[in-house]
């Protein structure tokens, strides 16, 4: 089959940055549009909205795609990915309009959070697909994908904010150009790499029933890592919670801002870790402790350095930036940006200790390890946002990462340590 053969890691890489890259800055252009377009405080109502649903669609999603993409044994098809990510993600959608109405927000931001959740679920479909070509090291297919979603959404975003000047619908232009690539390019790839019929034709003329055992056994597998990715998403708008409660949509605008900037560092970490996922997955189950040790130890110190240049960028350069990019407004706020991109570094060694953790299936334990970091950033926000403002918000969340960086260190080696030394000559060759 044309998914067997062999992938460069380099241009895997290389094509998973660009892309990851493009769809940061796609992202991070989104807020630059609110900023330059709108107000701070229809950015803010926006970045509420972000605030809401993404903990809810990240548990829906439960790091499906990282457990596919390290399925190395192929212990289950694209149609039971593709079946439980549609199902959680019907019911992620729900409960997001379900806290929207419990907490009494205003009808226009309610309408907000309903058009985030549906425009989530289609990226998240999308990341089934991706999972299964990340499995066969088609990085190219993934990020050529992405970089259409991010210019699409771009486009589709601004012309709807230019013309009616209204969030409803730029959320909605946003969801629409998800969809489209979603069903016109996604999908299509998936079909052309793999052969067969349309991907979406199981979910109806599979026989469910049969399948129901299947479905548990992989949602027994993955829940673990759905509550890690809601405790991931949890905290860093835990301060952001209290930050709108005490201070309103303004200053959570302002704050929301700043902190995307950390998305683009986290976007390197995250394409190399896509890239070398697979790999870390074949050594773990080869018993190939060396190359998994090497593997993980040459991304991690990656996603530390990525993390030093984010720190001393910020502060030589951070006032001149934020001033481009925002405004005069935005670029006071010079020291809350520092301390930012100095929580965003522990963060890019965490995300990079997760992979090596999640590709040896230590999934439980990161749940534990994630509530305790999301309790120091609860007591922290708790006491510093309310008397220190925004600044107080990023000392919160630097905390809870310090302790992460601990707990994942600790667990790593712990993992590194069970594999046992095998001969190397036994691992898939990589």
């Amino acid at each position: 089959m044309r998914w067997l053969r062999a992938r460069s890691l380099g241009g895997n890489f290389a094509w998973t940055l660009a892309a990851g890259l493009v769809y940061a800055l796609a992202q991070w252009g989104v807020l630059v549009i609110y900023a330059r377009l709108g107000t701070m405080e229809l950015l803010g109502e926006f970045a509420l909205g972000l605030a809401i649903t993404a903990p809810v669609m990240l548990l829906a999603r439960m790091q499906l795609r990282t457990l596919q993409a390290t399925d190395a044994q192929g212990a289950y098809g694209f149609e039971h990915y593709l079946g439980l990510m549609l199902l959680t993600v019907l019911a992620g959608v729900v409960l997001c309009c379900a806290i929207a109405l419990v907490a009494g927000y205003p009808a226009r931001a309610r309408l907000v959070i309903a058009l985030l959740a549906v425009a989530k679920g289609f990226e998240a479909l999308s990341e089934v697909f991706y999972g299964a070509l990340q499995r066969a090291e088609r990085m190219s297919l993934i990020a050529r994908s992405l970089i259409a979603k991010s210019v699409l959404s771009v486009v589709l975003v601004a012309l709807a904010l230019k013309v009616t000047g209204s969030t409803v619908v730029a959320v909605a232009a946003l969801g629409l150009s998800w969809a489209i690539v979603l069903l016109l390019f996604d999908a299509q790839a998936y079909r052309r790499e793999f052969g067969g019929a349309s991907p979406w034709r199981p979910l109806w003329r599979a026989p469910w029933r049969d399948q129901s055992v299947r479905l548990k056994s992989l949602l027994g597998l993955a829940y673990a890592l759905g509550i890690t990715s809601l405790l991931s998403s949890l905290r860093p708008n835990i301060p952001r919670y209290v930050l709108e409660a005490h201070f309103g949509q303004a200053e959570l605008g302002m704050y929301a801002a700043l902190a995307y900037f950390t998305a683009l560092g986290g976007r390197v970490v995250q394409a190399l870790g896509q890239a070398v996922s697979p790999r870390l997955g074949r050594y773990y189950v080869a018993g190939d402790q060396r190359r998994y040790g090497r593997a993980l130890a040459g991304f991690t110190g990656g996603a530390a350095l990525v993390g030093v240049c984010s720190i001393a960028g910020a502060a030589l350069l951070g006032r001149w930036a934020l001033t481009l990019f925002y405004g005069a407004a935005y670029a006071r706020n010079l020291q809350l940006f520092v301390w930012l991109m100095g929580a965003a570094a522990l963060e890019y060694v965490c995300v990079s200790l997760q992979v090596g953790l999640t590709a040896a299936r230590e999934l439980k334990a990161q749940a534990l390890m994630l509530a305790a970091s999301i309790a120091v950033v609860a007591l922290g926000s708790a006491v510093w946002v309310p008397s220190v403002g925004p600044l107080g918000a990023a000392w919160a969340l630097a905390l809870g990462w310090f302790v992460e960086v601990g707990a994942s260190a600790w667990l790593t080696l712990r993992a590194w340590r069970r594999i046992g030394p095998q001969a190397v000559s036994t691992a898939p060759s990589g």
